[in-house]
């Protein structure tokens, strides 16, 4: 994150390589349902961007919320189920861990949902030795204890069709061709976060603490400084969007959402008058939501 000291450093840098990038139509605040005493976030948006997976920030339970309705429904109430959520490409599938602990240690769950009759599966049962799941088409990667598990989800086979990445301990893995080996194009002590597959599985996006966003082939080659954006996702296999924040360390003080080309060029889609976090693409619908520290939900719709 960056502090509030380098303001100037990084406006000037922004307005160096701001580009038209995206056709932003429309920024709207959505009514999202509330809970009391909790704050509200937007953890997921389906690749057809017809609903929102909702948390809170105290990762208490998932929420569906259809776009077109506003009709809400539970998919489990649970505690520590809002942090890591997967959603099929179809977004029939939801995957997500559950967190738990038992004789005051952390543990973890990994469980699905078929959004078109309810029934719920564990894949991965508590554990202390997760280390990490991933969605591919219609298969869910777990890997737990140095192993690799595939679970076919509905209409799938259990077949992967592009590399796999799971993440452990700030660190990351990659799997391909079956064998799984540690992914680390920075360098093996660096901490690694919000690591994701580029839509064509060519590239690999992840985010170095206190260093920034990168880019990278899936064999390690080839890195791609993009600067520091926060929560990076791909939203094409050119584009990311992500955050570009200032904190003071406990608190944010601004953020807004930004989109940033391979070779450089970047857009600041939303304005200072909110405080833009966590952006959630879904490039097939054209539409990116993001949430608020106060628990708003906004969401942009691009051309």
């Amino acid at each position: 994150m960056k502090k509030i000291f380098i303001i100037a450093i990084s406006l000037a840098a922004t307005l160096a390589i701001d580009a038209q990038i995206m056709n932003v139509t429309g920024i709207e605040r959505l009514n999202v349902p509330s809970t009391e005493n909790t704050v509200t976030q937007a953890v997921a948006i389906s690749p057809q961007g017809d609903y929102l997976l909702l948390s809170t920030d105290t990762k208490q339970g998932l929420v569906k919320w259809d776009m077109a309705t506003g009709k809400a429904s539970t998919l489990t109430s649970q505690s520590g189920t809002g942090g890591d959520v997967h959603i099929s490409p179809d977004g029939q599938q939801v995957v997500y861990s559950e967190v738990s602990y038992k004789d005051n240690r952390r543990q973890q769950a990994v469980k699905s949902i078929d959004l078109t009759n309810g029934k719920k599966q564990t894949l991965v049962k508590p554990t202390r030795h997760l280390q990490g799941f991933a969605v591919d088409n219609k298969t869910a990667v777990t890997m737990n204890d140095g192993k690799m598990k595939k679970h076919a989800l509905k209409g799938g086979d259990a077949t992967l069709s592009r590399p796999v990445l799971t993440k452990h301990h700030l660190k990351l893995y990659i799997t391909r061709d079956g064998v799984t080996t540690p992914f680390a194009p920075n360098g093996a002590d660096e901490r690694y976060i919000w690591a994701s597959l580029s839509p064509d599985g060519n590239r690999v996006l992840y985010y170095v603490s206190n260093r920034g966003a990168f880019v990278s082939n899936v064999d390690g080659s080839n890195v791609i400084a993009m600067g520091d954006i926060t929560a990076p996702k791909w939203w094409d296999d050119n584009t990311i969007v992500g955050m570009d924040e200032l904190d003071d360390e406990y608190t944010i003080i601004s953020s807004r959402i930004v989109a940033r080309t391979l070779d450089g060029e970047q857009q600041v889609l939303t304005g200072d008058d909110v405080i833009a976090t966590y952006p959630l693409p879904s490039q097939q619908a054209g539409k990116i939501a993001f949430s608020t520290p106060d628990g708003s939900i906004y969401l942009i719709t691009v051309k």
